[in-house]
């Protein structure tokens, strides 16, 4: 599941899933004689949401008209600039943060499950890959946050300030899933939640393809196509990942034998239990007890 950065990719920016953003910069700007995009480059991204107006404005060699509406994130490192200025009246949300740059970094597939295993070496950084430019509606829940974040910024109150960097996250990952749900208009996005679903509430037995088939009321075949191809993996595979996660809160909650423990989840028998839970994990499920044990 998920994917290398490829060299399209390097104008994107990447929200790896084990740091936060660093805030250092936010307002909401408006100008009553136009405005120009100044020519720099700076050391932190910047997010940029237009309210009212237009923005034009380069990044390297790439052109971006950013009309009412839509939201631009400009990468650090690289040359911005613009050429035309924004119409009186113009008004902008920005935010000026930094992210830790780092080589490689692994794509995660939307809906991917994301989990470092106890053994995993050499241990691969995983990551979202931010839209370049994505639009956004006056009055969701993301506009709002963008407010709420400016607030927060501007406040002397400790407890906001001590959370701000999460809360841009949170924004960052809302962005994110809107990408997300717009890939599957069609209606696969609700097909494969509720697969997940599905699954999930059965990870406590055997995989069953002819139950899901009477649930979809879709062939099996059909099914697993529509789920690789928005997950990037199969159903057989996210219901084994799911049935492990089982095992694990069982090993580290309960002291249910081994025994017990795979004939709660129904497997053949403890030792292809424990088979199972080693090549989804890389530890024996006493291993990961003795580690995880609350």
């Amino acid at each position: 599941m998920g994917k290398r950065m490829g060299k399209m990719d390097e104008n994107r920016i990447r929200l790896f899933t084990d740091m936060l953003p660093s805030v250092s910069l936010c307002g909401y700007l408006s100008t009553d004689t136009g405005f120009v995009h100044p020519d720099r480059v700076l050391d932190v991204n910047v997010l940029l949401y237009v309210e009212e107006g237009s923005f034009h404005i380069f990044e390297e060699e790439e052109e971006f008209t950013v009309e009412a509406g839509d939201l631009l994130f400009l990468k650090q490192g690289l040359h911005h600039f613009g050429d035309v200025k924004c119409p009186k009246g113009t008004k902008w949300f920005f935010v000026h943060f930094h992210l830790e740059e780092g080589d490689g970094g692994r794509e995660l597939a939307p809906y991917e499950r994301f989990l470092y295993t106890e053994t995993e070496e050499p241990r691969v950084r995983a990551c979202h890959v931010l839209p370049k430019t994505i639009h956004i509606e006056r009055g969701t829940r993301i506009f709002s946050r963008f407010m709420t974040l400016e607030r927060m910024f501007s406040s002397r109150d400790y407890s906001a300030n001590l959370n701000l960097n999460a809360y841009l996250y949170e924004i960052l990952m809302d962005i994110y899933e809107q990408t997300i749900s717009e890939r599957h208009i069609d209606g696969k996005s609700e097909k494969v939640q509720k697969m997940m679903t599905f699954l999930d509430e059965r990870s406590d037995r055997p995989f069953d393809s002819g139950e899901l088939e009477e649930f979809m009321g879709l062939t099996f075949k059909h099914l697993n196509l529509l789920f690789k191809q928005t997950t990037g993996t199969t159903l057989w595979k996210y219901h084994s990942s799911a049935r492990t996660e089982r095992a694990k809160r069982l090993l580290a909650a309960t002291t249910l034998s081994i025994g017990e423990i795979s004939d709660a989840l129904h497997f053949e028998s403890p030792y292809y239990f424990c088979n199972v839970f080693k090549k989804q994990t890389g530890i024996a499920p006493s291993q990961y007890r003795k580690e995880n044990l609350i």
